[in-house]
């Protein structure tokens, strides 16, 4: 098992000294920086590792968005025993009232005081580094430095560190220890031993009849539905066997699978699209809520399961998985789609706010237009391909042309019917 190490160079080396005193199960290979700005650079010259461990919160979250998915990555993080070793760096009774830190949490510095009965009146902590950069850490610094002169700075940052001691502001630099280098290994390799293994855990499955169905089979004889049922039943079946699952209950309106992660991920192409609500609508025109639970064991894959389709029937005719971490994943329910909506961009949230048109929405309509290999369209079309009436059709189009994103471009004449207007769509702009 390989290793990426990401990190300043300084911290690399320090990192790696640590690494050489312990006997690991994998092999650590440094990918060193000298400026923040040479990160994605940095990353995209990683292959072969399985997981990536940044040094630091900072550089992992800078690196969020160019990390491939299916790469483990955490970063390692500095602890009480980094803390310990400053203050046992002095004498005791000199051991600052007044801290600011970005190293770690406000918490550990107060339980180490305690541990230890030393006086403290004042710790501040940087909360969150997804939207800092370094300028911004070490403002952070002197603005409580100003509000209060004895305070002391400690900063895991060697840039700050040199920047703030350049500027005559009290700062100490915090390193990474034995132990704090060795639960981040640890971690890292627990991460991976997880991912790997997870996609043998159970995935449960629950397909259910959309009210409109329901409200149909009142208006036509038993028999009938009978017949209508048979038919479903006869291609869940089909599905049973992509999915190499075994059915432990069906009915009526529910039918219940269990099958793995990596055959649902098979199945949806990473979550791309879930076959299933294309092909039952196109077959028996109707449509379906479908509910998949990921777990540890079939009891919480099943509980997740019931969870997902509860907020999948809120809107019908779509799919909601909800794996063991609490994530929601909502595949786009028309054929396949490069657009996933596992996790919101902010232009479709931006898109769907200003058009108050749900972010799951936006992002069918994104597929249909990228199947469909142009922007003009119609409600008529809009409507068949989500499988919506022609008026909830138009009421999106209308949303979208008040919010501005859709424009009137011409008139469609059907073989039969009334004209169709046209409609140019512009989600992305």
């Amino acid at each position: 098992m390989e290793i990426a190490l990401v990190g300043v160079d300084k911290r690399i080396t320090e990192i790696i000294s640590l690494t050489k005193l312990m006997s690991l199960p994998v092999e650590i290979t440094p990918y060193p920086y000298g400026h923040y700005t040479e990160l994605p650079q940095i990353i995209q010259t990683i292959k072969g590792a399985e997981g990536i461990l940044f040094a630091g919160a900072f550089p992992y979250f800078l690196s969020l968005n160019t990390i491939e998915k299916s790469i483990s990555s955490i970063f390692l993080e500095f602890d009480e025993t980094g803390i310990m070793k400053l203050i046992a760096a002095a004498p005791i009774d000199q051991a600052p009232r007044a801290i600011s830190v970005d190293s770690v949490q406000s918490s550990v510095i107060k339980h180490i005081y305690r541990e230890l009965d030393l006086p403290l009146t004042e710790v501040s902590a940087i909360q969150r580094y997804e939207s800092m950069t370094i300028e911004d850490v070490a403002n952070f610094h002197i603005a409580n430095h100003k509000k209060n002169t004895s305070i002391h700075i400690i900063t895991g940052f060697f840039s700050v560190h040199k920047y703030l001691l350049n500027h005559n502001f009290p700062c100490t630099l915090i390193d990474h220890t034995y132990f704090s280098v060795l639960k981040g290994v640890n971690k890292i390799i627990d991460t991976i031993n997880f991912k790997n293994s997870s996609g043998n855990h159970p995935a449960v499955v629950i397909i259910k009849i959309d009210k409109n169905r329901k409200q149909q089979k009142s208006q036509q004889d038993e028999f009938r539905y009978q017949r209508f049922l048979y038919k479903y039943f006869d291609y869940m079946l089909d599905l049973q066997k992509q999915l190499q699952s075994f059915v432990f209950n069906k009915g009526s309106e529910k039918y219940y699978l269990i099958s793995t992660r990596n055959l649902i991920e098979e199945y949806t192409h990473d979550y791309r699209d879930f076959p299933l609500l294309y092909d039952v609508f196109i077959k028996f025109n109707f449509t379906i809520s479908v509910g998949v639970g990921y777990g540890v064991n079939p009891i919480s894959a099943f509980t997740n399961a019931a969870e997902a389709l509860s907020i999948a029937t809120e809107t019908g005719n779509t799919v909601k998985i909800l794996t063991d971490s609490g994530q929601i994943i909502s595949p786009v329910s028309r054929k396949s789609s490069n657009y996933n909506i596992r996790n919101f961009d902010k232009k479709i949230i931006h898109t769907a706010k200003k058009s108050n048109i749900t972010p799951e929405n936006i992002s069918k309509i994104l597929g249909i237009l990228e199947r469909h290999g142009s922007r003009h369209l119609t409600a008529y079309d809009l409507s068949k391909s989500l499988g919506i009436t022609t008026r909830s059709g138009s009421r999106l189009i209308s949303k979208l042309h008040s919010a501005g994103y859709a424009k009137e471009s011409g008139v469609e004449q059907p073989a039969k019917g009334r004209p169709r207007r046209v409609f140019e769509l512009n989600l992305r702009e």
